[in-house]
């Protein structure tokens, strides 16, 4: 197995992976991905029509603004493989439509009048499909994430990526990190690690007395068929919906002369079963009829066709966790991505891609790779982008670690909770 010395690496080859890769092959520098499975892609990124929209709208502002750059950073990333159709986000039955309030909201998320317009559930009836209120983001887009991490990790320049690798620890040796296999062998070393493999992120940093608190959770999606002549039929939405799961357009197929509506996703905290559940099965159809506002349909019409099962890697407060820890020099996580892989795969890597920049700049001028200075170069590199040392310092790996927190990203660096909520 080769062990040449590359400039990155990478552990992990779903969509964080996908775009730590690409940002790095675009500063010319050389990456070494290692991933476990046959080919990218081989888990939950396996998913053709993952979601990008900036919603929230009730998460605290914090998070809003987060989303937002987020949103940005993800349209710019994956410019190729975007697939702009506009989302609309279904308020909660309960919620009375306010339209003064929500643009209030809007407003201060940074949304103009042409990103995010609330609607009313006549007015999105004729856009959507679906009598409902909410939110149209026409900015709004779904991704094949499959298709974008078999792009990016095909062969090109400046790039080794393995299949089959299992890493099942990493070490540090005072200048390189090494990747190491169940026999304690190296797999390959760099003066940057960066680990990209959700779940396998806390394993392999266990050795390091890091603790991470993540847990899976597992989603099952599923596709129905609904005939020609359902009652469901004047229910199809024209547009994804967005909501506390969500529906995509229906499609007809003149062959079957049926309709398919693809609905998910289940929300099951510690499972990690790929096994398609009747129990899912049934959460979605009963989901589809809320999404859809036709409480009264036979659930019986939506019959299945087809499913896909993935487990979500999510920390205890929900927010990703991606960055640095200043005193592990080299050390870099995008890992906690949940059910917003698109978003924060993005933001991930425009935050690692500045701190391992500020890093190798520190290294060069002599500085101690423990001391602030790099961390406050970095921040002054993200400030550019929009994201202030709170942000960064919300979502970095050193909030879970008591007392770590470098003095630069110090600034209101409690984990901020968005609102309970279900995963999409």
């Amino acid at each position: 197995m080769p062990q040449a010395q590359h400039d990155i690496l990478v552990i992990g080859a779903g969509i964080a992976g996908a775009a730590i890769t690409q940002v790095f092959l675009q500063q010319g520098k050389t990456v070494r991905v290692l991933d476990s499975g046959p080919k990218p892609a081989s888990g939950t990124s396996a998913h053709a029509f993952a979601l990008a929209h900036p919603g929230l709208i009730r998460a605290r502002p914090l998070l809003r603004r987060l989303t937002y750059i987020a949103f940005a950073l993800a349209k710019q990333t994956w410019q190729p493989f975007w697939r702009e159709e506009g989302i609309f986000q279904a308020l909660k039955p309960s919620t009375e439509f306010n339209e003064s309030l929500l643009n209030e909201q809007l407003v201060s998320a940074g949304f103009d009048q042409d990103a995010a317009q609330p609607l009313r559930a006549s007015e999105a009836q004729h856009l959507t499909g679906v009598s409902r209120d909410g939110i149209w983001f026409p900015k709004g887009a779904t991704i094949n994430l499959e298709k974008t991490c078999t792009t990016i990790f095909s062969q090109q320049d400046k790039l080794t990526y393995e299949a089959n690798t299992i890493v099942t620890s990493i070490s540090y040796d005072g200048v390189y990190w090494q990747a190491l296999d169940q026999k304690g062998r190296l797999l390959a070393k760099a003066k940057s690690v960066v680990l990209a493999c959700a779940h396998g992120a806390k394993q392999l940093v266990a050795g390091l007395q890091i603790t991470l608190p993540l847990k899976p959770v597992r989603g099952q999606l599923n596709q129905f068929q609904i005939s020609a002549t359902s009652s469901w039929l004047k229910y199809l939405p024209t547009v994804v919906i967005s909501g506390e799961g969500y529906c995509l357009p229906a499609s007809y197929d003149a062959n079957t002369k049926r309709y398919t509506l693809v609905v998910g996703s289940s929300y099951d905290e510690n499972e990690t079963s790929l096994a398609a559940w009747t129990s899912s099965d049934a959460h979605n159809r009963q989901q589809a009829a809320s999404l859809l506002n036709y409480v009264d349909g036979n659930l019986a019409e939506l019959n299945l066709a087809n499913s896909f099962v993935g487990v979500r890697c999510v920390a205890n407060d929900r927010l990703p966790i991606i960055g640095a820890i200043s005193s592990m020099p080299g050390l870099y996580f995008a890992t906690a991505l949940g059910s917003r892989g698109v978003l924060w795969s993005a933001l991930a890597a425009a935050i690692i891609s500045e701190q391992v920049q500020a890093q190798e700049a520190a290294n060069l001028q002599g500085r101690l790779s423990t001391s602030n200075q790099a961390s406050t170069a970095a921040l002054a590199r993200l400030a550019r982008l929009g994201l202030s040392a709170d942000l960064v310092a919300a979502i970095s790996p050193v909030r879970f670690l008591a007392g770590a927190l470098p003095a630069a990203l110090a600034s209101n660096s409690k984990p901020i909770l968005p609102l309970e909520s279900k995963a999409k």
